[in-house]
């Protein structure tokens, strides 16, 4: 009888254990291979996007809503994607507009370009006269476009594509652990709900160190004095 009250409580918390967990590893979100270390004391979540991405420009509202929810305690950063071919000139571009401080409503006007408006972009000079819209000259972007600046992101990107594993768009990383995409769920605002449950997870584990380096702190300044 004894081991049968065991069993059922175990089972009991094993119940109570999933309904906790309402995201999944494997279903809902993968784990990268190797992950990226992420310095600092904020959760670090990059949003992997392409402007030629239809579901991309469907996702912004989303993850641009989820953003300004947010605190100081995420680090959002955005990391352009170039898979397919043709796609290079639009990372490029935004790292351009990136480098010469253009303002970030570029971004969503680069999407409504695109898809709402059917624009197209047939060379990096076309999406150069795009941005002269936002107060930048063409010449002063086409040379920009070429510094060692924009270079250096370029070269970067590709590496942090390769390393977070990203084969679609868009892509959610979390932390430099965890990868979230969108055909693991129903709608894009579950998937957002998906990223807000790892941003809480990893900005729990944080909180210990974080309350370990304040102690030491503390104990170094007692022993100075």
């Amino acid at each position: 009888m004894l081991k049968f009250t065991a069993a059922i409580v175990g089972l009991i918390v094993l119940a109570g254990s999933a309904m906790a967990e309402p995201f999944r590893e494997g279903e809902h979100y993968q784990r990268i291979g190797t992950p990226v270390s992420v310095s600092g004391d904020r959760v670090e979540v990059i949003e992997a996007f392409a402007y030629p991405c239809p579901a991309c420009r469907n996702f912004l509202p989303h993850i641009e809503s989820w953003e300004k929810e947010q605190d100081g305690n995420v680090d959002f950063r955005r990391l352009p994607i170039a898979l397919q071919r043709g796609w290079d000139l639009f990372a490029r571009a935004y790292y351009t507009a990136q480098v010469m401080g253009i303002d970030e409503g570029a971004h969503e006007a680069m999407f409504r370009a695109l898809h709402d408006e059917r624009r197209q972009f047939r060379s990096f000079d076309d999406v150069a006269e795009f941005y002269t819209n936002f107060g930048v000259e063409k010449e002063a972007f086409l040379n920009t476009s070429e510094s060692f600046a924009v270079d250096s992101r370029m070269r970067q990107n590709r590496n942090l594509v390769r390393q977070f594993g990203i084969r679609s768009t868009p892509t959610v990383i979390v932390h430099g652990k965890w990868r979230v995409q969108p055909n693991s769920f129903d709608s894009y605002q579950q998937m957002v709900e998906a990223v807000q449950y790892l941003v809480e997870r990893e900005a729990a584990d944080l909180q210990p160190n974080l309350d370990g380096e304040e102690a030491g702190d503390g104990e170094d300044a007692e022993a100075a004095s």
